[in-house]
């Protein structure tokens, strides 16, 4: 019997002292508070890189060209627009854009572009925010439509060294909903 309760004596210490060391190396790995606020998840390059994405959307509407974004979108990416086109991959979204910015009833517009945000959730995970609005956008029946206040929000992710766009989501301001809810 005492050979038993030894036996389980050190085998309780080996799991305790396993478990200590497990907690403590998972403690090491993790930022304190203070060190968690002081880590930078993103660099100016990545910062830079993901505002050339955010211009190549600006400049496709400007030149209306989307060549310029090919190799924006992540081969998966999801896009949805203020219309209610809901795409899936990055040729899909291309050609999509591609086909609209060649419509006569969108080139005669005129738009003005904010600065858009950007924010590190991860090294490797950002999100960006832009506001625009349009004038001179047209219905395909020609009839103009009233100023456009549109809001674009991306999501890219970081893979092989290189920021894609997984998802974009593109609104415009509602004035009738807003009217109502006044």
């Amino acid at each position: 019997m005492k050979y038993i309760l030894a036996v389980l004596d050190f085998v309780l210490g080996l799991a305790l002292l396993a478990a200590t060391t497990s907690f403590a190396s998972a403690q090491a790995g993790s930022p304190t508070p203070k060190q968690a606020a002081t880590v930078q998840l993103g660099t100016t390059e990545d910062e830079a890189a993901i505002r050339a994405i955010i211009n190549h959307w600006q400049q496709t509407w400007e030149n209306f060209d989307a060549s310029v974004l090919a190799g924006d979108y992540s081969d998966d990416a999801d896009w949805l627009n203020a219309f209610g086109v809901r795409l899936k991959g990055a040729a899909k979204i291309v050609n999509f854009v591609s086909t609209v910015v060649k419509r006569p009833n969108v080139q005669g517009r005129h738009t003005t572009w904010g600065e858009p945000t950007i924010r590190f959730v991860r090294s490797d995970v950002a999100l960006a925010y832009g506001d625009y609005s349009t004038v001179g956008h047209k219905t395909p029946n020609g009839q103009e439509m009233p100023e456009r206040k549109t809001h674009s929000t991306w999501l890219l992710t970081k893979d092989g060294g290189r920021w894609r766009i997984a998802s974009q989501v593109i609104s415009d301001d509602n004035a009738a909903a807003v009217t109502t809810a006044k």
